[in-house]
């Protein structure tokens, strides 16, 4: 528990200080973890699943207050989403594949070739609201032995985002990016995609009704280190991971302040039974903020 509850929030503007309840302050859920990632509240299971990827397991934080093991192993489970009927989507190192629960928690899986070419590792995954499901597919998860890598080789020509349309077409609507990792739609016409390569930063991609994507420009950097994953709440405001912490930009970009955490943030996603708490990946831990906020819902 951090003890002066304002230490831990720096305010670029001051409508920063709007999104926390009095008293807010980060609180350490979980520790002794490795790399964890892919927070995703489920509803239907009244807990907030998240990844640590290195140790090859999954977990659950309850809405009673329990941290308790999901999976074991986990085939290196990174990012998750869930689709339009509430199941848990989950990008799988292990089996270089999209996957999905079932509600019975079978694990179906739904991608793991293109054009009869194995995918690179899928990293993270969101849905649009026309119920597809768009992933991105670097090769974290070939490269490093910790995060699954096998020394297996790359069976695509290259590091791209894909489209899974809810027939069960896969498509590739975006090739230009060096290492794509988080995304998250901003609106059904627009998509954010974090690229944490040659030239990293958050760029903003208009998407159309048929699933293409064009490039329309950088849309925001985060400094000190990357935006890994990202999250909007329901006035499209951006909140993204760092090197030292949360930061919080408007919907155009600009900053309003920041969160900080002593350790490298990967991802955040709100969820708790309000919907409120923002829930907090950052490296070896697990933490939560109360805020005053909620996802965005398109």
């Amino acid at each position: 528990m951090t003890t002066d509850p304002h230490a831990a929030f720096q305010a670029a503007h001051p409508d920063f200080h709007t999104l926390f309840p009095d008293g807010a302050a980060p609180e350490q859920l979980g520790s002794g973890h490795t790399w964890t990632e892919g927070p995703t509240y489920v509803p239907a299971r009244q807990r907030m699943i998240y990844s640590d990827v290195r140790q090859n397991r999954t977990w659950a934080y309850t809405d009673d207050g329990q941290l308790v093991e999901e999976l074991n192993p986990s085939d290196y489970q990174n990012g998750h989403t869930l689709d339009a009927q509430g199941r848990l989507i989950a990008c799988s190192h292990g089996q270089r594949a999209l996957l999905r629960q079932e509600h019975d928690g079978r694990w179906t899986t739904l991608a793991d070739r293109f054009e009869g070419a194995r995918l690179n590792s899928p990293n993270d995954v969101a849905q649009h609201p026309d119920g597809s499901l768009w992933f991105t597919d670097p090769t974290y998860g070939l490269d490093k032995p910790e995060e699954g890598g096998r020394g297996e080789p790359m069976e695509i020509p290259g590091r791209w985002v894909f489209r899974l349309a809810p027939d069960g077409t896969l498509t590739a609507p975006i090739r230009d990016r060096h290492k794509p990792n988080g995304l998250a739609f901003a609106g059904p016409d627009t998509l954010l995609l974090a690229d944490t390569g040659e030239n990293p930063g958050t760029y903003r991609y208009h998407v159309t009704p048929q699933g293409e994507a064009t490039l329309q420009d950088l849309h925001f950097t985060v400094s000190p280190g990357k935006t890994d994953g990202l999250r909007l709440d329901e006035q499209g405001r951006i909140w993204s991971s760092a090197a030292d912490g949360v930061h919080v930009l408007t919907p155009d970009g600009q900053p309003l302040g920041r969160i900080l955490f002593p350790e490298t943030v990967s991802n955040v996603a709100f969820g708790g039974p309000g919907g409120k708490t923002l829930f907090v990946t950052a490296s070896s831990g697990f933490w939560r903020v109360p805020t005053t906020t909620r996802a965005l819902t398109l």
